[in-house]
């Protein structure tokens, strides 16, 4: 298997790290921004609020992730480390395409029709069931990934379990 360069290492290991931080601190932002409805006077500014929310997990969470997949694709290819030879890479794997997969499926699809019920409906919408389930989905389902994103970062620097 062709191995990277030390040079080339760093710098996939800096554009992963970097990745990861904006991944988690985006994430970080998306939930505590949630807690600035209760100061929300108007529809315009639940909609734009719902709007925010929803660029920042499209424009700028998403490719985040989308980067640390990547970054370990192929750090996992071209060193020593491999794939699943140690438990606390596996772990990490499974991490970052269950999370990936859960925005995907489940988190994405609820800001979205947020942004609509929000956009149709303006102040009303936080009486909405639909709209307060998936409210309450995002910020629960939120804590918990980014809640997970950091476990994964200390389970990085204390790589624990050895190998499999």
């Amino acid at each position: 298997m062709t191995q990277l360069s030390q040079t080339k290492k760093k710098w996939l290991k800096s554009i992963h790290i970097f990745a990861a931080a904006i991944w988690v601190s985006v994430g970080s932002i998306m939930f505590i921004l949630h807690f600035m409805k209760k100061e929300i006077q108007t529809g315009d500014h639940l909609y734009m609020m719902n709007r925010i929310l929803y660029f920042m997990d499209m424009k700028i969470l998403v490719p985040a992730a989308m980067t640390c997949l990547l970054t370990g694709w192929i750090y996992s290819q071209f060193t020593k480390w491999g794939y699943i030879k140690y438990k606390w890479l596996a772990f990490k794997w499974i991490i970052t395409i269950g999370i990936i997969v859960l925005g995907t499926i489940q988190t994405g699809p609820a800001l979205e029709s947020m942004v609509q019920i929000s956009k149709e409906q303006g102040l009303t919408a936080l009486t909405n069931p639909e709209y307060i389930i998936n409210d309450n989905m995002h910020i629960a389902v939120g804590l918990g990934m980014n809640l997970i994103l950091i476990t994964t970062i200390f389970i990085s620097v204390f790589k624990p379990g050895g190998k499999r």
